[in-house]
């Protein structure tokens, strides 16, 4: 049976989701919530004896469990986009497979097998997929079919945003994890994340980024000719480094801090914690934990301490 929401069109798979429902059924009757309100939610005893459920392994549940619905949801949106399963969305193939298989969901475009093949053949026209940045699993991916195979203008601005976001994202990353331990003068005493754009200096600062970053995209453009590569902007410090294994190296490692990136945000939007704090590290020199305040959650955690 096919993996992920496609094998909901099988018997098999609509007979598992009825079983499944029994199951919970009866499960929702053998444990129930104590109603006398003298254990905390979720308190089921301790069949095992572990004492493991204290304060702070239920502090560590109500974040892992958030961060796993997240997570659900992530691999969710992508199964339906891309068609595959969850190993499958990293270009991991089965263990045990000789070959990748495709759960074959309506909303992708070619198959691998499809694409594998497509790519022997000679063609004249601009063929996006023989660009850089296709690389190993995954090989070309554009299950949406953004770009098209002899638009190659339209290609290099699809490229050139790339680029431009992956290494906006690369410093994000930085920036996110490195603002908790230090911050620019005149915003020593500011929360970390979205809450600081609750401030003055938070919105003038924003302001200020826009105008740096209007200046930036008037400084350097791209070649209208089309000589260099989207991206390239010269070379102004004679590395001699942007050969086409570190253009290579540079879209993959943008492509994973814009992933980071959103991940953190979306953490902070549960938590109400910056970078650092969502793995539960202090600050170094700090004395205290102080948290960002953010107004997605409840209680800070400064107020659920006291």
């Amino acid at each position: 049976l096919p993996s992920g929401f496609s094998v909901l069109g099988t018997q098999e798979g609509l007979l598992g989701l009825f079983a499944l429902f029994l199951v919970s059924g009866c499960l929702e009757n053998a444990w129930r919530e104590d109603p006398s309100g003298a254990k905390e939610p979720g308190n089921f005893g301790d069949p095992f004896g572990l004492q493991m459920y204290t304060p702070e392994m239920r502090m560590k549940e109500l974040n892992n469990g958030r961060m796993a619905m997240i997570s659900v949801l992530g691999i969710f949106a992508a199964e339906m986009v891309t068609g595959k399963d969850a190993i499958q969305q990293f270009g991991l193939q089965a263990i045990g497979r000789g070959h990748f298989r495709s759960s074959g969901s309506s909303f992708t475009g070619k198959t691998s097998s499809q694409s594998a093949q497509s790519q022997v053949v000679t063609r004249r026209a601009f063929q996006p997929s023989q660009q850089i940045g296709a690389s190993e699993p995954l090989g070309f991916f554009d299950p949406l079919e953004f770009t098209k195979a002899g638009d190659e203008q339209g290609f290099r601005k699809l490229r050139t945003s790339e680029i431009k976001h992956g290494r906006l994202a690369m410093m994000a990353s930085i920036g996110l994890v490195a603002q908790h331990y230090w911050k620019l003068p005149g915003f020593e005493n500011l929360p970390s994340g979205f809450s600081v754009l609750g401030t003055q200096e938070g919105l003038l600062g924003l302001f200020a980024l826009f105008l740096v970053s209007g200046c930036l995209e008037n400084a350097w453009r791209e070649d209208p000719s089309g000589a260099k590569e989207p991206g390239n902007f010269g070379d102004p410090f004679g590395l001699q480094m942007y050969t086409p294994e570190m253009r290579m190296k540079e879209l993959n490692n943008g492509r994973m801090a814009m992933i980071s990136v959103l991940g953190i945000f979306a953490a902070e939007m549960v938590t109400g914690k910056d970078a650092i704090q969502q793995f539960g590290l202090q600050a170094i020199g700090r004395g205290h934990f102080r948290s960002s305040g953010s107004s997605f959650t409840g209680k800070t955690s400064s107020q659920s301490a006291q």
